[in-house]
Order: C-alpha cells, then structure tokens, then sequence
C-alpha cells in the first residue's frame, strides 16, 4: 500500500508499506479520510530524524479485512481513536483511553497511523461512525471536535457566555464552532487573517488580530468592558494564555488546549483575587461520542473547516501547505479514478 512517510527536517513523501492483515482483535480498515494534526507537524514533520512508520491518528474509513472481531463486521464505517488501550484498567473502564495505564502505543506515533491507503487498528480504536455522517466528518472527531466538545462540557459553556478563543488552528477552529453552536458569543484570535476569516465562517461573532494592539484591550473594547465568562487557549503560547487569565471575569474558567511547555501567571490576580478556574483537556471520554454525533447531527458545521484535500501521493504538499499557516483542517483523501 501506499503511504505518507516522515523524512524529517520539514520534509514528507509517498512511500511503499506492506499491506497489513488482521490479527485477532485487530482489524484493516481502508481509510475514506485523515487528517493531519499540529501534533503531527511539531511532533514529527519538524523534527530532525526520519521516521519509520506511518503518521495520522484522525482518520475515518470502512472495515475492509477482519480475523477474529468481537464487534465490527466487514463494511462497517468507523472513525479513529489514537491509542491501542488494554481495555481493562481504570482509565479504560472510564472510557479515558488516552490515559490507559497498559497501553500497546499510539497510532501515527510509533505504530502505523492513517496518512495511507489502510491501517489496521485494534477494534478497542475505533468507534462507529453512523450513516447520518460523512466520512469527512468523522476524521474530525478524535481531535478538532472531540477535544473541544469535552472542554466545553466541562466548563460549562452556555448562550449567556462570552467566549474567547486564543489561536485559531485547527483546536481553535473547531473550539469555536462548538462554542458557536452552544449559542455563546465567540471572539476569536490569531494573527492570520485567513484562520480569523474561517472562524467567522465557523460562528465566531468576532475576531481579533494581535497585530493591531493589545489583545486585552482589544477585547475589553469588543465587550465594553466586560471581557470573558470563558477562554480557550489553543496556541500553545505562554502570551495568549496570560492574556486569557487577564481577561476572564471573576469566576470564570480558562481551559488550556495547546500543549505548551512554560507560561507565566500571576497567581493573586489571576486566581485569588478573582476566583477563576483553570484546566487543561487532550481528548474525550468515550462516553461523550454519542454526544458529538448529536452534535453532528443538530448542524455542527465543522466540516467546513476544512480546506485543503490531499492524496497520499501528494503527502510533500499536503504537509507543506499545513505547515505554512494559511489553511484550516487539511485532509487525504482517496485517489479518484
């Protein structure tokens, strides 16, 4: 089969991969759509070395090859988790997943992942896509909609909220279509115009550009002064974060999404003297699925966040395009004939 290959260095390629066989629990599915995540640029296209397996880990597809399954049949359509749980302790009984304490690996990252014509992936990864939705859509859900989804239930995100989004990658995009359709006024921020511009197409009320003055200020000006009930910071930056727990009213909440080694705060204004709370989320519980398909269901539209299709044979400029900026969600797609 073919697949997209890492070189390193900022540097991707097509490339021959044997064709995989199930094997017990673990089933081929031929892969209708993947995306590529910003864990895959910074994790893999950026760095220096060569990798020897198949990247992705958001990809939707049909069940085409199965040996013993306890569940999925052949022509079953599915979409993606990241990790190869055990199914048996804690976390996974919790439907946390992310965090199986016995996990076999993570898919794209070291097992072979979805930028390619198959994977195979163990039942246990996979959940069922249902006939209301595209294939396209189902590649969304790991990350730029299930991850977003969680933060907001967890945070409480209403219709009476003002809600602001720090970076508007592909997190943040899909941070603000699920703000969006929960009723909330969104505010996005990024300094790309065209990332300000899909947001408003995904339902942000308003956006900010960094680079036309102090964000904070900006947004006391958008709010007349009454800032935010919620923040999202999706950038990965400590400067966004900091101006996420300036702005948040007493009692709000500030939920981190973008992986971020450092940041700054001010403990007594931040927290003390203004009682807010602040967490951090990575994915869902699988407990919250049939709540995104819902959510699908009801007209979530972030499926337009996508913007640019690939095949694997394009895998150079897929990433290229990705990597410089100007995009939304991109995405491989099978080849037409």
């Amino acid at each position: 089969m073919r697949g997209a290959r890492i070189l390193g260095n900022r540097q991707a390629d097509p490339h021959d991969y044997p064709d995989p066989v199930p094997e017990g629990e673990e089933v081929v599915v031929r892969l209708e759509a993947a995306a590529i995540c910003g864990s895959d640029l910074h994790g893999l296209y950026e760095s220096p070395t060569e990798k020897d397996f198949v990247p992705g880990h958001e990809g939707a597809g049909v069940v085409v090859a199965t040996d013993r399954p306890r569940v999925l049949k052949e022509g079953d359509h599915v979409c993606t988790s990241a990790v190869f749980p055990c199914g048996v302790c804690e976390m996974c009984r919790a439907g946390y997943t992310i965090y199986c304490r016995n996990s076999r690996g993570t898919y794209g990252f070291g097992r072979d992942g979805v930028h390619a014509e198959y994977v195979r992936m163990c039942e246990r990864s996979l959940l069922p896509l249902p006939d209301t939705m595209s294939f396209e859509q189902g590649c969304l859900v790991l990350d730029p909609v299930g991850t977003p989804f969680h933060t907001h239930k967890r945070i409480g995100t209403n219709a009476t909220h003002v809600v602001g989004v720090f970076g508007l990658g592909p997190m943040g995009l899909g941070s603000v279509c699920v703000a969006a359709h929960l009723g909330a006024r969104v505010i996005g921020v990024d300094p790309i115009a065209f990332r300000r511009d899909l947001a408003k197409k995904l339902g942000a009320a308003e956006t900010v550009d960094p680079g036309a003055g102090d964000v904070v200020q900006q947004i006391r000006d958008l709010t007349g002064g009454y800032s935010l009930d919620r923040a999202l910071e999706c950038s990965g930056k400590p400067g966004p974060l900091h101006a996420a727990l300036d702005l948040v009213r007493p009692f709000g909440h500030v939920a981190i999404i973008g992986e971020n080694s450092e940041a700054t705060i001010r403990p007594s204004d931040h927290f003390c003297r203004k009682e807010i709370w602040l967490s951090g989320s990575t994915c869902f519980p699988l407990g919250e699925f049939d709540g995104i398909v819902r959510a699908f269901e009801a007209g979530l539209p972030a499926a337009e966040m996508i913007t640019h299709r690939f095949t694997v044979e394009q895998a150079a400029d897929a990433y290229a395009t990705f990597a410089a900026g100007d995009t939304g969600k991109v995405i491989f797609v099978p080849a037409t004939a």
